[in-house]
């Protein structure tokens, strides 16, 4: 009965870590770029039994799952979002592969979120105030200009060539991790130059995230945690009466 209860209290936990996540990925709908996040659970490991009575050797009685969940891990969806066109010459947005780079107080991070928009002195930033990075390091865009952008991400402002967006990517994006504020950032993994891509000016991607597979996740993660939550109670009554039973025996 006790294995039960830590049947039942790690049930608990994971689908409380299930809800947690799945309301974050609801939060952000509507944030441009923004990759869903899901949950890998690690099955719990069987564990050998044995029997000890006196001074005998050990008598094996075969093995159990122990219950208790060894560990989860949120593991982001980096499949793409679908393209809505704003018209907004500064929103931009990534068919394919690929991150912008921006630069952070903490150093280089990446994003798919390409609404951008311009500070006092002409840079291309992101709306945390992040300089957005071209090959020539910050991108400032003359002021009065019409800027256009291809779709290699060649920055021209009134047929003039100012720089080139820097679009990079990962061999393996188990690498790159969520830092908060849409932004992406890979530790002691240098990024290398994306391929397969077209930068859309005008464009924005939306969040992969499909409302209604949110909301039956949610809600399948409520009803899991309402049944662990009957078992927890269903086992502690169980040792309630085998410990007064015992005892008045």
């Amino acid at each position: 009965m006790i294995r039960g209860i830590y049947t039942s209290t790690s049930a608990l936990d994971l689908q409380e870590i299930k809800q947690e996540v799945w309301a974050n990925n609801i939060a952000n709908l509507d944030t441009p770029g923004f990759k869903k996040e899901l949950i890998w659970a690690e099955a719990a490991q069987e564990t050998n039994i044995f029997r000890f009575l006196g001074s005998q050797s050990p008598y094996p009685l075969g093995e159990m799952t122990a219950g208790v969940q060894p560990g989860t891990e949120k593991i982001t969806d980096f499949s793409p979002g679908t393209l809505e066109e704003t018209g907004n010459y500064l929103d931009l947005a990534i068919e394919g592969n690929g991150f912008f780079v921006v630069s952070t107080p903490s150093g280089e991070a990446y994003t798919r979120a390409g609404n951008f928009q311009l500070d006092g002195e002409g840079r291309l930033i992101t709306v945390s105030g992040y300089p957005v990075l071209g090959e020539g390091g910050e991108i400032v865009l003359p002021a009065g200009g019409k800027a256009s952008i291809d779709e290699e991400g060649n920055i021209s402002v009134d047929g003039e060539e100012v720089d080139r967006l820097r679009i990079v990517d990962f061999a393996d994006r188990s690498v790159i991790r969520k830092n908060g504020e849409n932004l992406f950032v890979a530790e002691g993994v240098a990024p290398q130059e994306a391929i397969n891509f077209r930068v859309r000016q005008g464009f924005l991607e939306k969040s992969n995230l499909d409302p209604i597979e949110a909301m039956v996740s949610m809600i399948e993660a409520l009803r899991e945690y309402e049944i662990a939550q009957r078992m927890l109670i269903s086992q502690d009554e169980a040792l309630q009466k085998a410990v007064n039973n015992i005892a008045q025996a």
